[in-house]
């Protein structure tokens, strides 16, 4: 990439050189630790400092949980900006301004103003594109951000924030290789992003997670509101529930989102806004409600068309695809599943493939996008292991162009195992980036 200069008449193609320049840093692999991007934020003026915050942590639900506070808050009128990763098709999908894609000219103009100090032999991918989204985020002015951490917490370079609120959703087993091994490692690097005297808001559930977590906010005076405990959600029909806590009530509230486990993200994202309200924030009752019900996270239970029924979900750790197959069987108990299957090599592989297999009654693999794929045809090697037979797709459009030829219009078509699979499923049927 060029050193700064005037934007192109082209704005199309410069995004398009942009966006390989900042691909360029995966080489880098991913290194987790804050000292990088502490150093980069302060040389562009600490734009996080600059924007009032929600950080939000966890193995599972952490997008929906946080798509779910932006559009409570953007619809009370407030201005918004959301952060979240990975993206499905295009890069600007990770950083939304009031519900919109931030503009491709501000993805240009932040690159070229990092450009000139960033680190060439250290500075990360993930790095370099945090901070561009601090930037554009600070100069959009919004009344809040909403932060997604990327990978763990404490080390992770979304921690430089001072938010109001962290929020940490539920805790599974994922990424040891960069987490530690087990719930307690994976829940001390997620309880990372605790900050001393601010409330902290988790679905945390298994007992050492719940330890790490109450332990760490404990030493930092910082209150917690548990999920079960100061305030829940009770189901009252397939898609309906009641929030409860000692300062809300919000009965026959509608889930847009799908599956059981989103009525704990909602109301992991109600009792957030809660305590955004007792700080000053104007967040209407009639906003979370309409949130709850109109709110989608592209990727996750995600119905893209009808006859046959072809659903995405990003699923990649086990208690994410344990979470799909119940979706699953509850709603597609008498149908046929053919399912579209991509997983990276660097996942819990055999326990992905063990849980979601035996409902499937025909899997096709594929590679998803990234250079850390396992290739479809290993991939349908574990599934023959476990006695079932897949096929080996050249991609993702023909692995699914083949299961919409077989599958009748009763059937269920299920894309699932990785974020980076999804986004060509939604092209193929016709959905748009923004």
């Amino acid at each position: 990439m060029p050193q700064a200069e005037a934007f192109p008449v082209d704005v199309d193609r410069e995004y398009s050189r942009t966006i390989d320049f900042l691909y360029s840093f995966e080489r880098f692999g991913i290194l987790l630790g804050l000292e990088n991007i502490s150093s980069l934020l302060a040389a562009i003026g600490n734009p996080q400092d600059q924007f009032r915050s929600v950080h939000v942590a966890g193995s599972n639900g952490k997008g929906s949980t946080s798509s779910l506070i932006e559009a409570m808050a953007g619809g009370s009128g407030l201005t918004t900006a959301l952060y979240t990763s990975p993206h499905l098709n295009d890069f600007r999908e990770r950083i939304r301004i009031n519900g919109k894609f931030v503009s491709k000219e501000e993805i240009i103009g932040a690159t070229k103003k990092i450009l000139p100090i960033y680190d060439h032999e250290r500075t990360t991918f993930f790095e370099y594109t945090t901070a561009i989204a601090f930037d554009c985020i600070a100069h959009a002015k919004p009344d809040l951000g909403i932060i997604e951490v990327g990978l763990g917490g404490r080390l992770d370079a979304t921690n430089t924030i001072k938010p109001l609120v962290s929020v940490i959703t539920d805790i599974s087993r994922e990424h040891e290789d960069y987490l530690g091994v087990g719930i307690k490692a994976v829940a001390t690097e997620k309880a990372g992003i605790i900050k001393e005297n601010t409330p902290v808001v988790t679905g945390a559930s298994r007992k050492e997670a719940r330890e790490v977590i109450l332990s760490t906010a404990s030493a930092l005076n910082a209150p917690v509101y548990e999920f079960g405990r100061e305030f829940r959600g009770t189901r009252t029909s397939l898609n309906t529930f009641d929030y409860r806590s000692s300062g809300m009530s919000l009965p026959g509230l509608r889930m847009a989102m799908t599956g059981a486990h989103q009525m704990k993200n909602a109301s992991l994202a109600i009792r957030s806004v809660e305590e955004l309200v007792r700080k000053g924030y104007k967040i209407s009752p009639e906003a979370i409600r309409k949130a709850v019900e109109t709110t989608q996270f592209p990727g996750r239970f995600e119905l893209l068309r009808r006859n046959p029924d072809v659903i995405i979900d990003g699923a990649h750790t086990p208690e994410g695809m344990r979470l799909l197959k119940s979706a699953l069987l509850k709603l597609y108990p008498l149908r046929n599943i053919f399912l579209l299957l991509g997983i990276l090599k660097d996942k819990y592989v055999d326990t992905l493939v063990r849980t979601i297999v035996p409902i499937a009654k025909k899997i096709v693999c594929v590679a998803p996008h990234s250079d850390r794929s396992l290739e479809p045809e290993a991939l349908a090697r574990k599934v023959g292991d476990m006695g079932a037979e897949a096929l080996a797709a050249d991609s993702i459009e023909e692995g699914f162009m083949a299961l919409m030829e077989e599958a009748g219009k009763d059937d269920a078509i299920v894309a699932a195992g990785s974020l980076y699979m999804i986004g060509p499923v939604r092209r193929a049927c016709g959905k748009s980036d923004e």
